[in-house]
């Protein structure tokens, strides 16, 4: 007489099939079975070409822990570690894999863009203006030493595209900001601060010229004339033709025709203090011996 599985061991044989599947697909890839650093580094990339972003992570993050500090794989597979992390929006991870690369290898080939990832990777954590900047702070100060560490890389390009991104965003979130103080707080004094933090320390960004505009409609309302005439003398110079400009302030004198700067700023009437973003420094990477990839 055949035998028939009752329902409970018909499960019990599905779920063994299921497990064993499972661990068949587990030992598909395992850094352990490669013999050589470069078999693994070689497997890892296909992994990442595949992207079986899991896998290439393995595969790298062994690479990592197992080289020598002078190996020539050492370099690459942190670069290619972080770009798994960013593959899987691992950004915070990603760019300190990045620095890994910027720290430990200056000279190396992949040094720059390496470093524009690490700015790259800073910038996507920062998701809008409303949220802290601390990280879009991270990612200016990053593309701003790629700039003056490697002047002639190709990678300077998108760097400076990705600083005005991010400077605009700055200057946003100071005006914004200042809006606040005015609408919530009915606060005058800090609000003047944060509209000119913004006219002098990001006066290309599409902020500036709203914060002009602001500045003067708060001059004109706590009645400080000199202050008034010297934003409109300053947005006529920087905005000529503007509609707003010219209904807030009438038409252009003709003798104005010196160039808007810092100066042209209002004097300082201001009770709080804060400290401009322009001051804040870029990062200074620390810069060991050179080490060579052959």
């Amino acid at each position: 007489m055949r035998y028939v599985p009752t329902r409970i061991e018909w499960r019990l044989m599905l779920l063994l099939s299921v497990a064993a599947a499972v661990a068949g697909c587990s030992r598909g890839f395992r850094p352990q079975d490669f013999a050589t650093p470069e078999a693994l580094f070689k497997a890892s990339l296909q992994e990442f070409e595949r992207k079986k972003w899991d896998n290439a992570q393995l595969g790298f993050e062994r690479l990592t822990n197992d080289l020598s500090s002078r190996d020539p794989l050492l370099a690459p597979a942190y670069f290619y570690l972080a770009l798994t992390h960013e593959r899987k929006h691992e950004y915070l991870l990603a760019a300190q894999a990045f620095e890994r690369v910027t720290d430990g290898f200056p000279d190396d080939t992949l040094a720059a863009t390496a470093m524009l990832g690490s700015g790259r990777s800073y910038q996507n954590i920062w998701r809008r203006p409303s949220l802290d900047p601390e990280q879009g702070q991270k990612a200016v100060s990053v593309l701003r030493a790629l700039l003056s560490s490697y002047p002639d890389a190709k990678e300077t390009e998108d760097a400076k595209v990705r600083i005005a991104t991010l400077e605009e965003w700055f200057a946003e979130k100071d005006y914004q900001t200042g809006v606040h103080y005015v609408r919530v707080r009915r606060a005058i004094d800090p609000a003047i601060i944060y509209f000119k933090d913004v006219v002098t320390t990001y006066p290309s960004t599409k902020a500036a010229r709203l914060s002009w505009l602001r500045l003067h409609e708060l001059y004109t309302k706590i009645r400080w004339k000199e202050d008034a005439a010297e934003t409109c003398t300053a947005m006529w110079k920087a905005y000529p033709g503007d509609p707003e400009v010219r209904t807030a302030c009438g038409a252009q004198p003709a003798d104005t025709t010196a160039a808007p700067g810092p100066a042209a700023v209002p004097a300082a009437r201001d009770t709080l203090a804060l400290a401009p973003l322009s001051a804040r420094m870029p990062v200074v990477y620390a810069r060991p011996a050179p080490v060579g990839r052959g």
